[in-house]
């Protein structure tokens, strides 16, 4: 028997909740990190083909697909002297209580320098899209079954974001060669999908197309994410029946006291984290 759901014809309101996850993305979902994204769209025909005609949009998509394509040649261990310094002003903060949990902190402290680091890029885009794709990797390889106190959350933390540091140039190199190509075949899916199943489309950035949109939407349900509808579009396991002539999707928490627990981690190391980038500029200076 074919499962459904029902999806709204005029809009689709998707809320964040404190359950979705702080990792990288959701495998369904093309790997796609969506914290912070909003104004999500299920675009089809018309407006679809608008949207895939743009070169450019496919940055997420294609950095996060490419970063476990170049990790075959990216293969660097982290810096001993980053760890070092890493390790030693995360255990200083364990020491004054602070709650540190490697899910939540690494790709922050990954991606401290890199809108500085990007500024000067050819396409300073497409070099956040692979720094965030290089971070997630290796954030969530080494957080992702951390057991035990304060302290070794600080050495996996540290561990993810300086591996991910001494491989960035090895993954910019790499996903350089690649991006163009990578852009042309996400465009050739979502052109081939706007008269069809559709494709979404978050921030204006490409996420995913076709029939691999209902096992998306339905990850991100069993991860806790609300899902209002409006009028009837079944949307089933292998793609939409029905003609979704557009539909409307915004990120926003389901309430204010759902934004403290995730948030909490992260303001609570924010001083670390920019002591650490500070002690640093000085050293090297």
């Amino acid at each position: 028997m074919r499962r459904s759901m029902l999806f709204g014809l005029a809009s689709i309101t998707v809320c964040l909740t404190a359950a979705l996850p702080a990792s990288a993305g959701v495998p369904e979902c093309g790997n796609i990190r969506f914290e912070g994204l909003s104004n999500c769209e299920v675009r089809v025909t018309g407006e679809c083909s608008a949207g895939c005609s743009e070169l450019g949009i496919y940055k997420t998509a294609c950095a996060t697909k490419l970063v476990q394509v170049c990790k075959t040649e990216c293969t660097l261990s982290a810096d001993a002297g980053c760890t070092d310094s890493c390790t030693e002003q995360c255990s200083g903060e364990c020491d004054r209580g602070v709650a540190i949990t490697c899910s939540h902190n690494c790709f922050k402290e990954c991606t401290t320098t890199r809108d500085v680091e990007c500024s000067g890029a050819v396409d300073a885009v497409q070099c956040a899209a692979t720094w965030d794709a290089n971070c997630d990797s290796e954030c969530d390889a080494q957080c992702v079954t951390v057991d035990g106190d304060c302290y070794q959350h600080c050495i996996e933390c540290c561990g993810g974001s300086c591996t991910a540091d001494a491989n960035m140039d090895c993954q910019t190199t790499c996903q350089n060669e690649e991006f163009e190509d990578c852009e042309h075949e996400f465009r050739a899916n979502c052109d081939a999908s706007c008269s069809g199943d559709g494709a979404l489309f978050c921030n204006g950035k490409y996420i995913i197309s076709g029939s691999q949109i209902p096992a998306c939407v339905n990850a991100l349900l069993a991860q806790g994410v609300s899902v209002e509808a409006e009028a009837e579009v079944t949307i089933g396991p292998d793609g939409i029946d029905g003609n979704l002539s557009a539909g409307m999707c915004a990120f926003r928490p389901a309430s204010k006291a759902s934004l403290a627990a995730p948030f909490a981690a992260l303001a609570a190391v924010a001083g670390w984290l920019a002591r650490r980038r500070k002690r640093s500029s000085h050293t090297s200076s």
